[in-house]
């Protein structure tokens, strides 16, 4: 009983923030997403190489391969938003203690890399994924 009256209530809220004006909640500098256009979103992975490594060559490899593991994950957040548990301890007013952890389930599919850069022991890769409006213009502009 006690979960169904929550409920009500919030229902009553969103219902409430969705009949209101959908102008008001437009987010400053952020993309205006029209459902009949394609969305692009884009990420910049970062990775290091190892410090062990067989050959130059395998180090490149797997700090391209961090970077490429790096963007998919920001696609991901972007494309499907991120859940984030934090917890602090405070003892005499003072944190002693601070966790936040962050957790992403998410399918990225067709995603393209852009431009891949190496600078040393350091590998950015530009990822983009192209979205079909008609689909994701719901998800991504929260309405």
């Amino acid at each position: 009983m006690k979960y169904a009256v929550i409920f009500l209530l919030m229902f009553s809220f969103l219902q409430a923030e969705t009949s209101a004006d959908n102008e008001s909640f437009i987010i400053p500098n952020a993309p205006l997403l029209k459902s009949d256009r394609i969305i692009t979103i884009r990420a910049i992975g970062m990775g290091v190489a190892p410090i062990e490594g067989i050959s130059a060559a395998q180090r490149v490899a797997l700090a391209k391969r961090a970077a490429i593991v790096d963007a998919y994950r920001q696609l991901g957040e972007k494309m499907y938003g991120i859940k984030i548990n934090a917890k602090e301890t405070i003892k005499d007013a003072v944190i002693t203690r601070s966790v936040v952890r962050t957790q992403l389930n998410a399918v990225v599919r067709n995603a393209e890399i852009v431009e891949t850069v190496v600078m040393g022991d350091l590998c950015q890769v530009e990822m983009e994924v192209r979205l079909d409006g008609r689909r994701w213009y719901r998800v991504l502009s929260g309405y």
